[in-house]
């Protein structure tokens, strides 16, 4: 199991993100390359998503910042480091703790994540996030890698054509035969999982989400 940082982050999104069906959950990340498409369909079989990634090479991409893959120069949100931010699902956790159990230069943890537009909350997610402090950090070669660790044992093979032919439903959206009492219930209980699990077995480990620059750490 991974442990959990001792932050959460926020992230500004566009205003124009898809929080009810998105229509391009990955090929979205084919305009910055067929690798990082590929990845995101790999994560997204294993019931995970790709949201986020920053360096000082690519900047700031991914499905939450979509609006930097139409810019001639992505947005640079962070001088230093590496950082990369995954949907949570056990079967992901697991790939990770065991993938990157001898990596020295990344660490990986579980945390929140808050979406945010011009001061509005949009959404609370689970996350699991990978960050690397090394200013020299080869992300290509750990692109290359992070893929070849996802391609085999896939879970759901055909989750990702079915998210781009009909469309990917990524958050929660009331209907009207929904309770709005028990919606708002599940919610809470949902924000309130690390508390409650801690109380049952124990607190889990915790680390220390290294000082980047250009990122919100929540409380």
């Amino acid at each position: 199991m991974l442990p959990y940082w001792n932050s959460d982050l926020d992230l500004e999104i566009a205003s124009w993100f898809p929080f009810g069906v998105d229509y391009q959950p990955i090929s979205i990340n084919r305009l910055y390359s067929p690798q990082l498409r590929r990845i995101a369909a790999s994560c997204l079989e294993r019931e995970s998503e790709f949201f986020f990634m920053s360096s000082p090479q690519t900047g700031c991409i991914g499905s939450l910042m979509r609006d930097n893959f139409y810019r001639v120069e992505p947005q640079r949100g962070l001088s230093l480091g590496f950082m990369m931010i995954l949907g949570y699902s056990s079967r992901m956790e697991r790939l990770i703790s065991a993938g990157l159990r001898d990596s020295g230069e990344l660490s990986a943890g579980v945390a929140f994540c808050s979406l945010w537009n011009k001061g509005m909350l949009m959404e609370n997610l689970k996350v699991i996030v990978l960050v690397s402090e090394e200013i020299f950090f080869d992300e290509e070669k750990f692109l290359t890698n992070f893929e070849e660790l996802l391609t085999p044992g896939r879970c759901k093979a055909n989750l990702a054509f079915f998210a781009e032919r009909f469309g990917y439903r990524r958050f929660c959206m009331a209907y009207e035969t929904d309770d709005p009492l028990q919606l708002r219930i599940s919610k809470l209980l949902y924000e309130m999982e690390f508390a409650e699990t801690r109380q049952m077995v124990g607190p889990s480990p915790e680390v220390s989400f290294p000082p980047f620059l250009g990122v919100s750490w929540g409380a």
